[in-house]
């Protein structure tokens, strides 16, 4: 598991790439987030490429997947947040520093997109230390976006309305507000977060992330819901949204004779996967991570994880189920 010391993680950062740079000389750092990033991961992204500009950095935010969460599209256009996918960065980036946040490339999630992994600041934990200059890796954190809004404090700036807004988001996001693996910097952050951004507007893009026009993925995530144990496994065969699966995924947790869900969307092409887990004996990370074991890949933390199955893979509902009741078995025996 990953450790490393947060102590003036913004100073260190800084002081290693003006030393990357030599000199006076500034130049451009790439911000990437995990792939198929969520609100946490482009806030983070934001919110440091920002306090890197004040300091004279270019910087250039990117990420791999696609992002099809109406939320997070509405976040990113409305705090008018510059994150593209990697197909659209410039060739001449390549051999700059590349910066992973809310992510860490010994995961399978996060491979750097450029020659160089210059850092890693994350919060997830189940990965191991990164070989570059400069890691930031609290595992005690709730949310990535109350690390960057420590960069901001220890600056000694606060932040402009919309960088506040997209880090209140991550926090949010990330902790189902305030509800789910909540720490004293994560409040800390958001209480200092509070007046800089629009809390209305956050709350209001955050909470209202559903349509009509998702209904049929709620009833076919009813009508198939497999049992095992406290395991809730369940199939959906239409095209949906990475939100729609997680919303799933926690709701079907509020079940008290269940502790650990299994949403996945399928629909021949796009097959993500949302887990989630309430018991102390069992990371959802593993859980996936094992489960998706040459047909995708995953992760996350303990608590929640999401993945990709390959598009390639033909497997059947049957098969999956059985992966991941023996996935559970397993990790539960080794944590």
């Amino acid at each position: 598991m990953a450790r490393a010391n947060p102590s003036g993680g913004f100073s260190r950062m800084t002081a290693l790439l003006e030393e990357h740079f030599g000199g006076g000389k500034k130049g451009t750092a790439v911000i990437q987030t995990h792939d198929f990033p969520d609100h946490d991961a482009a806030a983070s992204a934001f919110g440091l490429a920002r306090l890197l500009e004040k300091r004279g950095i270019e910087t250039c935010l990117c990420y791999r997947g696609i992002i099809n969460s109406f939320s997070l599209k509405t976040m990113i256009r409305d705090l008018e947040i510059p994150l593209r996918p990697v197909r659209g960065m410039v060739k001449d980036l390549r051999e700059s520093p590349c910066i992973v946040v809310d992510g860490n490339p010994t995961n399978t999630n996060a491979r750097p997109v450029t020659d160089l992994l210059f850092g890693v600041v994350d919060h997830h934990a189940n990965s191991r230390l990164p070989d570059c200059p400069f890691t930031d890796i609290r595992t005690g954190y709730g949310s990535c976006a109350a690390i960057i809004a420590g960069y901001w404090k220890e600056a000694g700036l606060v932040p402009d309305r919309k960088t506040a807004t997209a880090l209140l988001m991550g926090i949010e996001m990330d902790t189902d507000f305030l509800s789910r693996r909540v720490t004293k910097a994560d409040m800390d952050a958001l209480h200092r977060l509070f007046s800089a951004g629009d809390w209305e507007y956050s709350t209001r893009v955050v909470k209202a992330s559903l349509s009509t026009q998702n209904l049929p993925a709620f009833e076919e995530a009813v009508t198939r819901v497999r049992l095992q144990g406290r395991m809730l496994f369940s199939r959906i065969p239409l095209e949906t949204s990475q939100e729609v699966i997680a919303i799933l995924a926690d709701f079907f947790l509020r079940f008290r004779e269940i502790f650990v869900t299994v949403i996945i969307e399928d629909d021949g092409t796009e097959r993500h996967v949302s887990v989630r887990s309430r018991d102390p004996a069992v990371s959802a990370a593993l859980v996936i991570r094992e489960a998706l074991k040459d047909i995708g890949e995953g992760g996350g933390h303990d608590y929640m994880a999401g993945g990709v199955i390959d598009p390639a893979v033909t497997i059947s509902e049957k098969e999956l189920f059985r992966r991941f009741t023996d996935a559970m078995e397993k990790t539960g025996e080794h944590q």
